[in-house]
């Protein structure tokens, strides 16, 4: 602007020599791409039309913490190596940096090394846990935006904001937990594939990690491996206070697993149990209504509840299971209660409700299947029929 205003002066002055105007034009058109190209070289041209200084500066914080932890990984694969876990998350990372080309390299080297995703990674010098990004700072608002995500149902973006904290910490257990219970939402509820391989990543990192090992034990029921997921079963109730409702879910997942590989649950019970009186006990089919039949997605999973008819509470006793035809029977009793002094011999009349979830979590979620019987008598040793025939959040849901 200091060499610009004087040659205008200039200009209006010689407006009867054409050739000193034609002089002083080039003049100004010279200073003009003098001044844009000194600004593209020492000023911040990807300021025009940014977003306001405080959004921008939030989100650039991040993207740069992102590339900057990229940089490093790809730097320290180059220089080791690295395993197949390694490189899925430099690819992760490129997806979040919009490189796809980058991340697609990255993939084929995974692919060239032979390895399938969710086998546990062998703990070596180029992937042990002390290798792995751990920045929990920087980490922590993509967490916090992607929980946000996750508890809105939002899981598209809650996946993104997960791939972004773990380029930056990927030795955090719960964040892995929670990647891999989000991936699965986002996948109608199926564990396999991805998250699978976040689950063994919180495994390996904690290989108690309760919500870890309630998946991974959900994840074998889902490819059928029975005897192991009642051994995850176990392993977990281990680690909770035993009167908690948690337990007492786990409690009838082991009741379940136990049938479904085959165990005698009554051969650990010991002698005594053979003389106490026969406990109430509820047996019967859920049915799916025909016309839900198209908004049933495979994979979801299915709740059976028993509740009191006549008093509010928790369930008297819970069944979680997954669906592979229907109808689809279940057996309802003591061992499945929530509450050591609520079980379904206590109570002589019962409702029993049967919902199919999209996410896999026991509260009743918009868009679940769900459908209730009349009331029955547990000790009358009669079958049970629920009809899911209603939609949650919709009418007459």
């Amino acid at each position: 602007m200091l060499l610009t205003a004087p040659l205008l002066r200039s200009l209006g002055a010689m407006a009867g020599s054409r050739r000193a105007a034609a002089t002083v034009a080039a003049a100004l058109l010279l200073v003009s791409a003098a001044a844009v190209s000194l600004y593209h070289f020492w000023g911040t041209p990807s300021l025009l039309g940014a977003a306001p200084a405080h959004t921008a500066a939030a989100a650039g914080t991040a993207v740069e913490s992102v590339e900057s932890a990229t940089l490093k990984l790809a730097e320290r694969l180059a220089s080791g190596g690295g395993s197949q876990a390694d490189w899925e998350l430099l690819a992760q990372s490129y997806d979040y940096l919009g490189r796809g080309a980058d991340a697609l390299a990255a993939r084929q080297r995974t692919a060239a090394q032979g390895v399938l995703l969710g086998k546990e990674v062998p703990a070596t010098p180029t992937n042990g846990i002390e290798s792995l990004p751990h920045d929990a700072a920087a980490a922590a608002p993509l967490l916090a935006q992607a929980e946000q995500f996750r508890v809105a149902h939002d899981y598209g973006k809650s996946l993104e904001a997960y791939r972004g904290a773990m380029a930056l910490d990927a030795s955090n257990a719960d964040a892995w937990a929670n990647y891999a219970d989000t991936a699965a939402a986002a996948n109608g509820g199926k564990l396999a594939g991805p998250p699978a391989q976040y689950l063994q990543h919180a495994l390996r990192l904690d290989a108690s990690h309760p919500k870890a090992l309630w998946l991974q034990a959900s994840l074998l029921i889902e490819e059928h491996r029975y005897a192991e997921a009642l051994r995850e079963w176990q392993q977990l109730k281990r680690l909770l206070p035993p009167d908690s409702p948690d337990a007492r879910i786990v409690a009838g997942n082991i009741a379940e697993a136990q049938q479904l590989a085959g165990v005698d649950a009554g051969a650990a019970s010991g002698a005594a149990s053979a003389s106490r009186a026969a406990p109430a006990r509820l047996i019967g089919e859920v049915e799916l209504d025909p016309a839900l039949r198209a908004r049933a997605a495979s994979g979801m999973t299915l709740f059976v509840f028993a509740k009191s008819s006549a008093s509010p509470g928790p369930p008297l006793a819970v069944l979680r299971t997954q669906v592979d035809r229907w109808p689809m029977r279940f057996e309802l009793n003591d061992s499945q209660a929530m509450i050591a002094d609520r079980k379904l011999s206590d109570f002589s009349s019962v409702i029993v409700e049967a919902r199919l979830s999209k996410t896999g979590q026991p509260l009743a979620q918009k868009g679940d299947l769900q459908g209730a019987s009349a009331a029955v008598n547990p000790g009358a040793n009669a079958p049970v029929r629920v009809l899911i025939d209603a939609v949650v959040g919709e009418a007459g849901g």
